[in-house]
């Protein structure tokens, strides 16, 4: 009832805002549509007037008139069969005139229905668009200060990046489609959302779809990120760039990451068909295009904390990793124009990935909390914390080919192989033998502190709270996905271009290697006498180890319907997938360790095809767009989506002879339904002119069927009752918000846009191992009955961009220096991190008196109302890029500053639960000095952290105020000389 309440709201203001008056004066637009070659009349071309009801046809002599237009600037289409859509834009209507328009279209054979030669400049924005999406052109990346995909994602409304990952209206970050190319270029098992590391030079658009997402796109259930590459093109150009923000070395500014980036691209015409062959004789049908880009992006990050050299076990030698985080990309594609109506295209692209940030595994996204990825606790022993190597491959060969004027098919096989590796610096997955200690601990070292308790007694301070025992990070995990998808697109035009049919499929057959072991050294062999080793005991204290070959896939639909403005897209998809041979045969073997009633469940929820178990959903979506007065469209989407739970919720421990014996370890659920959203989006797009359009959307999701965890006895193949932590389908979720962008052009040197998003994104539970805690108490809670905000959740964020270019025979105030220049502008408001406060318990025992007056007791609020309440202090970023470029022999030559957190502003990424902002750096070094900071509260930390106002022989927690990673990154200027022809 909420949801008709609200969306019937927005409804009744739009139709109150849109009242028209009857008594306006008007204009009209008349003309002669000919063909452009043989300047013959074209009898029945489509003439709409974008964004309102006015269309008509050419008459017999090719001659067409629209009647009783508003006064006002409009886009006028024009659409034939056989022949190119072209729209004209910035046509002015005057009442009481009539605005004269002839148009001359030219055969083309290749149209993928979207396709629009635009005459004049290019529209901000289409304003027929039902669904709700922003590009991002090769232009728009080049002005930015941008890297790589995620950080052009980052700028665009309704997403929020931080360090942790994109968030996409509310989203977990492992719930966004990746598409590059057509191909999903996700990593499965990473639950990061990403998976192939592009760099911005090999990318000709990137496309964000928060709302509306098509019938083709499955398996996700938030926004869309469609990535295009560039192909080359009918001459040859190139591009070379470096920049840095160093001397060549570390120095002691704060704004010196030691980063360095390389960037080359190259295309045009393939030289051996467009030279070669030629000259030997031999010509071949068509033309062929190549085009090529590599980036190298090396840094020391922010934190500016190193490891004597960061390594991997994955990777044969330390070339690729000479910094603490480490970026390789490159990328080769062919494109062969055989001729007007068909094409074929292949691209190989890899991207390797080295660094310590442990949020290159999410394990799986959702299972674990929300923090920044840098291993404190390792800070002075970077040598022995995890360091994380993701290698990912995609390839892929794809078809077009025109039938016919009407009718066009693709067809696109692929191959996508991510794998990652995290271990100890480079070891190997366990010692040979257990030869000292390998648990990292922060211990006492020589000299000592000492600690006054009486003057007979003395105590000594412990460690920094740092790992310095020698010891190694715990984790040793490896997993690869390899994917083979065969997708496949039919289109054809009816009724003079008014539908447009579209039916495809997609088949996915995949293979998923997991092998994950915590502390790996438990059960390894110990010496017990000389030349005798015990026996292996175990793997490691946890561990879970599978290989599975399942299979997904999809039927879809859509019809698009346009009719007098209107434009409906109705379609559906019909998602299936086979859990595989593994849990099938896991499921009727009575040792394997399921439950008799998943079991059953899973015999009677599933179908069978070939002996093989499948499930199947049926997912509708809708997008309307009609005009409700002349430049102003009102849009409706309504969409069923899904995503299959992460693997390790299916598969964990279902092998009957390979058993984690630890407490509560993980079970998999072969009967786990996929996540489903139910999303709903209204909105008004109005093109106010040519130069400013508005965009105002109101968006609601419900999201069910999400993971989460219960406590289970099962008999093990030893015959013995053993608990598991479960997985089942019982979590909940909503999001609600409401979204405006502004966008706004003048002339050709300026253009800006502006987003503010309101929105609210709560649940049950954050992550699946929420209920885990009830658990260990011996309670028993699926979720909770409390809606509370998500760990996410940030309800303000307002973005803004300018850019600004000049290049024209004329300098800017006549100022020789101010020419050929551009320069990047952004900012960004947002709420800070949510966190659950914390309560005052009282006073610690003093350590040598035993009265309670030392430090204060703070421990998290039990309320579940209160889980994730506060929102610490807001952010604020600035970013600028300024280039400048001159021409010499045919080469552009630019120079290059950027400078991200233009202002320096402490943006804090981890919040103290305390005093709910972050932590204080202003610590005096002077003891003295600490203890009178003892009743300033502003101080105070939760009674995990070590606050160093105490000295205290018995504090051996970490020192959080001191972590780099409780900020967002400070102010980083690099510099940056291209070449470019």
């Amino acid at each position: 009832m909420k949801k008709i309440i609200f969306l019937a709201s927005v409804l009744i203001i739009a139709m109150l805002g849109s009242a028209n008056s009857v008594l306006a004066q008007t204009g009209d637009i008349s003309g002669t549509v000919t063909d452009r070659s043989t300047g013959e009349a074209l009898i029945g071309v489509n003439i709409i007037i974008r964004g309102t009801q006015f269309g008509t046809a050419t008459d017999l002599d090719g001659n067409f008139t629209i009647r009783n237009i508003r006064p006002g600037e409009y886009s006028v289409e024009f659409s034939y069969i056989g022949y190119e859509r072209v729209l004209m834009t910035g046509i002015r209507v005057v009442a009481n005139q009539t605005t004269t328009l002839n148009m001359q279209l030219s055969e083309q054979a290749l149209t993928a229905g979207d396709e629009v030669v635009v005459i004049g400049e290019r529209p901000i924005f289409d304003i027929e668009k039902s669904s709700t999406s922003t590009m991002m052109s090769r232009e728009q990346i080049a002005a930015a200060p941008v890297r790589r995909v995620d950080e052009i994602v980052g700028m665009t409304a309704g997403v929020v990046r931080d360090p942790t990952g994109l968030y996409i209206r509310g989203g977990r970050a492992s719930e966004t489609g990746f598409i590059v190319d057509g191909v999903s270029a996700q990593d499965p098992l990473a639950g990061t959302g990403f998976g192939l590391d592009l760099g911005a030079n090999a990318i000709q658009n990137v496309e964000v779809t928060t709302g509306g997402v098509d019938v083709e796109h499955g398996n996700l259930t938030s926004g869309v990120v469609s990535v295009q590459t560039q192909s080359g093109g009918d001459r040859y150009s190139g591009y070379f760039t470096h920049k840095r923000d160093n001397p060549g070395r570390m120095t002691g500014a704060t704004s010196n990451f030691f980063t360095d980036i390389y960037d080359f691209s190259l295309g045009g015409p393939l030289p051996i068909t467009k030279n070669l062959l030629p000259a030997l004789g031999i010509n071949i049908p068509g033309d062929m295009y190549f085009f090529m880009a590599g980036q190298m992006n090396v840094t020391n990050e922010f934190m500016r904390q190193t490891a004597g050299q960061v390594s991997s076990s994955l990777i044969d030698n330390d070339f690729w990793s000479p910094r603490q985080d480490n970026r390789w990309s490159g990328m080769f594609k062919l494109t062969y124009r055989i001729k007007p109506s068909m094409r074929i295209e292949t691209a190989y692209t890899r991207s390797l990935t080295v660094n310590q940030n442990t949020r290159m595994l999410q394990i799986v996204g959702d299972d674990v909390q929300i923090r920044p990825g840098y291993q404190f606790f390792f800070q002075e022993d970077l040598n022995n914390a995890n360091t994380y190597a993701h290698d990912s491959k995609m390839a892929y060969i794809k078809w077009t080919h025109a039938l016919s004027s009407t009718t066009f098919y693709d067809f696109q096989f692929s191959r996508l192989f991510t794998r990652l590796r995290a271990d100890a610096n480079g070891r190997n997955w366990r010692p040979q033998f257990v030869d000292g200690e390998f648990d990292a601990e922060s211990i006492v070292v020589f000299p000592v502190t000492p600690f006054p308790a009486n003057d007979n007694f003395w105590y000594v301070l412990p460690g920094p709270g740092f790992a310095n025992n020698g010891g190694i990070a715990p984790l040793w995990h490896d997993h690869y996905a390899e994917e083979y998808t065969l997708r496949a697109n039919i289109t054809r035009f009816l009724a003079n271009n008014n539908h447009r049919l579209r039916f495809g499929f997609e088949m996915k057959f995949m293979e998923y290697q997991w092998i994950s072991i915590n502390r790996p050294w438990v059960g390894a062999p110990i010496q017990i006498g000389e030349g005798e080793f015990s026996q292996t005991s175990r793997l490691g204290a946890t561990s879970d180890i599978w290989n599975v070959r399942p299979a997904r896939g999809a039927f879809y639909l859509t019809d698009q319907i346009r009719y007098r403005g209107l434009i409906a897209n109705l379609g559906a998809r019909l998602e299936y997938w086979f859990p595989g041979k593994y849990v099938d045969d896991a499921v009727k073997n009575p040792l394997a360790p399921v439950p008799d009633a998943i079991r059953e469940a899973y015999m009677n929820e599933t179908y069978s095809l070939f002996g093989h178990r499948f499930k199947m959903r049926l997912l509708p979506r809708v997008n309307v767009s009609f005009p409700v007065r002349e430049n102003m469209v009102m849009y409706f989407n309504y969409a069923h989506k899904s995503k299959l739970p992460h693997p390790t919720h299916i598969y964990a421990g279902l092998d009957p002879f390979y058993q984690d014996r630890s407490f509560l370890s993980n079970l998999g659920n072969p009967n786990l339904d996929p996540e489903v959203d139910i999303s709903y989006e209204i909105g008004f797009r109005y093109q106010l002119t040519s130069n400013d359009a508005l965009n105002v959307t109101a968006f609601w999701s419900d999201k069910y069927d999400f993971i989460t965890s219960q406590r289970i006895v099962i008999v093990d193949a030893t015959g013995r009752d053993t608990e598991r932590s479960f997985r089942v389908n019982g979590d909940f979720a909503r999001v609600r918000g409401l979204e405006l962008s502004y966008f706004k052009r003048y002339s050709h040197f300026l253009q800006s846009n502006l987003s503010v998003t309101y929105s609210r994104a709560e649940g049950l539970s954050s992550t699946s191992n929420d209920a885990l805690q009830q658990l260990l108490v011996g309670g028993q809670d699926i979720g909770n009955n409390i809606e509370t905000p998500l760990a996410w959740d940030r309800p303000w964020d307002i973005k803004g961009s300018i850019i600004f270019t000049w290049d024209r025979p004329t300098p800017l105030f006549g100022l020789a220096p101010l020419n050929q220049m551009r320069v990047f502008l952004s900012g960004n408001f947002r709420s800070g991190i949510r966190y659950t406060p914390m309560e005052f318990r009282g006073l610690e025992r003093n350590p040598v008196t035993g009265v309670e007056d030392w430090r204060p007791i703070y421990e998290r609020n039990t309320d579940p109302n209160l889980r994730f309440s506060e929102i610490g202090d807001s952010w604020l970023m600035f970013d600028l890029n300024f280039q400048r470029w001159f021409n010499i022999s045919g080469v552009r030559v630019m120079a290059t500053v950027e400078v991200t957190n233009l202002f320096n502003n402490k943006n804090s990424a981890i919040v103290n639960p305390v005093t709910g902002r972050a932590y204080r750096t202003d610590y005096p070094t002077d003891q003295a000095a600490l203890v009178a900071l003892r009743e300033n509260r502003a101080f105070d930390v939760p009674s995990n952290v070590r606050d160093p106002r105490y000295l205290d022989p018995r504090d051996n927690n970490r020192p959080s105020y001191l972590d780099p990673s409780n900020f967002l990154a400070q102010r980083h200027i690099m510099f940056g000389l291209g070449f470019n022809f």
